[in-house]
């Protein structure tokens, strides 16, 4: 799942997403760049479009979910992604959306994302 997350009091975000991977690169070692990318791209710090945080009240686009993948070396396709509000305290998740609505005085973080990448 590519799960989000904003804080304790606000929805988080998780998704999940398919890939598959090109010739001659590691299903398990794509699926484990892939979901360091997504933490990384998340990181309410150090992440965001511009690696300079996640802005307050920014919203959380599915496309964002498949240009962070589909951008790592060894990725052929991304085939599926979903994006899906979530509360990170007890793990429920709801419906998957397009654009995950963000409170204005909230940040994006990561929370269990999961990534599937079958061989080329």
């Amino acid at each position: 799942m590519l799960p989000l997350k904003t804080t304790a009091a606000d929805p988080a975000a998780a998704g999940f997403a398919t890939a598959s991977a090109r010739p001659g690169s590691t299903p398990p070692r794509r699926t484990a760049a892939g979901l360091q990318a997504l933490y990384e791209y998340f990181h309410p710090i150090s992440g965001g479009p511009d690696r300079n945080g996640w802005p307050f009240g920014r919203p959380v686009h599915v496309g964002e979910v498949y240009s962070v993948l589909q951008a790592l070396r060894g990725t052929e396709l991304v085939e599926d992604a979903r994006l899906f509000g979530a509360d990170p305290t007890t793990g429920q998740r709801g419906q998957a959306v397009q654009r995950l609505q963000i409170e204005p005085h909230a940040l994006v973080f990561s929370y269990e994302h999961q990534v599937l990448v079958e061989g080329a």
